[in-house]
Parts: structure tokens; sequence; C-alpha cells
């Protein structure tokens, strides 16, 4: 009985130190921080005509696309901002970009081979919204008609009176999206009250809602020129004076399917204690400003995927 005992009593001491051994054991990462950030990001997009048409395949109505066959351009294959007049205010052309608001959860790995946490290195966990514009396009055509011509009483030339109708087309792929992200960043000494930071990012979206917008606006006005300086087809015209007549429609549409994104990018920041010392509350707080250039894969309705060159401010 007295020798069941005392196996007993060792076995119950052994496993007690193996508990003691086992939950003292650090773990892999520990929490280093919590932040939240509002931001901007802004893509190259690709805006050519080819891209105009696989949008109208994708889209629910695409009875909204016109025929733009015999119409101008306004604006390069390549977008990133532009602004256009539409009577006495202006809309978004060419515009790619969308803001942003994320909340970060940090974790400093553990070094087995160190002993420690590292400090100076840390994997952030992402959950962000985002909203904005990616692909636009705008498209005029003008139709003269001759209407009158006069002659000048002082042997001036001609005068030519043409009756003009100028039309405008602005499309513009509008998004709400939910994104989740990872990044592992590389600090230099944190305990100073000024520290630096760059690393690697993944991000991954998926659109909430996904509409083309149009804008559409028309002017019919009389035109008057003479031989030396005639209208051309590629000027985009809107109205001339108070004598003029114009109409405006706006519609939507929505896409057959979410639009995805995938954004690889580098991670480069500042972070700024606000407080030297060790008792206060702020001695805990920082504020930061970070840059992310990369490349973001923006997946339309899994009809195409561009790579847009892409970069993002937070605060």
């Amino acid at each position: 009985m007295r020798k069941s005992a005392v196996i007993l009593s060792l076995f119950l001491i052994a496993f007690v130190s193996f508990s003691q051994e086992k939950t003292t054991k650090p773990a892999c990462f520990r929490v280093s921080s919590f932040s939240s950030s509002l931001g901007f990001s802004g893509a190259f997009t690709s805006n050519t005509r080819s891209d105009y048409y696989t949008l109208k395949s994708v889209a629910e109505d695409p009875g909204i696309f016109v025929d733009i066959s015999d119409m101008k351009d306004n604006g390069g294959s390549w977008g990133y901002s532009g602004m256009y007049p539409m009577e006495g205010f202006y809309y978004s052309g060419g515009g790619s970009g969308n803001g942003n608001l994320l909340v970060n959860l940090g974790l400093t790995p553990y070094s087995k081979k160190l002993g420690k946490y590292r400090e100076n290195r840390e994997l952030r966990l992402s959950l962000g919204g985002s909203f904005g514009t990616r692909n636009n396009f705008f498209y005029y055509d003008n139709n003269f008609t001759p209407v009158d011509t006069f002659q000048s009483v002082s042997g001036g030339g001609y005068v030519f009176a043409d009756s003009l109708v100028s039309r405008h087309y602005n499309y513009t792929l509008n998004f709400t999206e939910v994104n989740f992200g990872l990044s592992y960043l590389f600090k230099t000494d944190v305990n100073r009250v000024v520290h630096f930071y760059a690393g690697a990012g993944l991000n991954y979206g998926i659109t909430l809602n996904a509409t083309v917008d149009l804008n559409e606006d028309s002017y019919r006005s009389l035109y008057y020129y003479n031989e030396n300086n005639k209208p051309s087809d590629d000027d985009s015209f809107y109205y001339y004076g108070e004598d003029y007549e114009s109409s405006f429609n706006s519609t939507k549409t929505k896409l057959t399917g979410p639009m995805m994104f995938a954004r690889v990018y580098i991670p480069m920041g500042v972070s700024i204690r606000l407080s030297k010392k060790p008792t206060s509350f702020f001695n805990h707080v920082n504020l930061y400003a970070e840059l992310d250039p990369g490349v973001e894969f923006q997946f339309l309705a899994g009809e195409k995927t561009y790579p847009n060159p892409y970069v993002g401010v937070a605060l």
C-alpha cells in the first residue's frame, strides 16, 4: 500500500511539473497592436474600346451602351483622373480610385532561436471596406447641318451658320467592396519615439455592389464660323453663348456577377509614439502614415483580368 502511494505521488509530481512546463511555453504569436486607418488608393486602368465592349458583355442591361464605332474618344487608353464640365459642375471622368477604411491587428512572432518575441517584426491582419471607381469611358460625336450663309457688307468674306448637335457619353464602373489583408512588417527600433517599417502585403476584395453609371448630355446650338476657323469633328463642343438647348440623362446597370480584386503591395511607413513617459497612456498610442505601391489584379465578373498599377496612402 505504501509502495503504491509513493508511486502515485511521484506520478502526480511528474504530471504537475510537465503541466507547468507546458503552460509556460510561449505562444507562437502575441498581440502587439490594434489600429485603424483611413486612406485613398488609385489604380491606372485600361480604358480602350475593347475594354468598353468587355464591360458591356458583363452588364445586366447592355442596352445603355451606345454604338461607339463612329464616335471620338476623349482621353487616353489608360486613365487615372480627369474632370468634365456638366451644366455648372464637374463629374469624374477617367478616375480610378477608392476610399478605404481598415481595422488592423498586429501579432509579434516568437523566436525559438533568440528565446524571445521579436519586437521588430509584425504579422498584420486587416479587415476593411472600400468604395470607388475603376474603368471609365468618355465618347462624343458632333453633327453639323448647314443652316445659312452670310456675306459681310464690308467685304470681309462669308460667315457660315451651322446647326450643331453635340452628344457626350460618360461611363463609370463604380463599386463598394469588403476586403481582407495580410502583411509582414520589418521595423526599426520600436523603443524609439519614431520608427520606420517596410514589408510585403497581400489583399483580397470582393464587391458587395458594382454598377456601370452612364451620364449622357446633348447640346443643340448655332455655330458661326468663317473659312479661317472651320469646325473639326475632333473638338468636343458643348455650347456657345446664351442661345443653346441642352438635355441630360443619367442611368445605371448592375454587373452580372461580383467583381474581385487581388492586390500585392509593399507597405512602407513611419510610426510616431505620442509620449516618451512610460507611465503615460499616450506612451502606448502611435500615429502612423503608410504608402502602399503595388499591383492590383481586377477580375471583371469572370470575363477578364486587368493588372492595374496601384498605389495606396493610409493614415
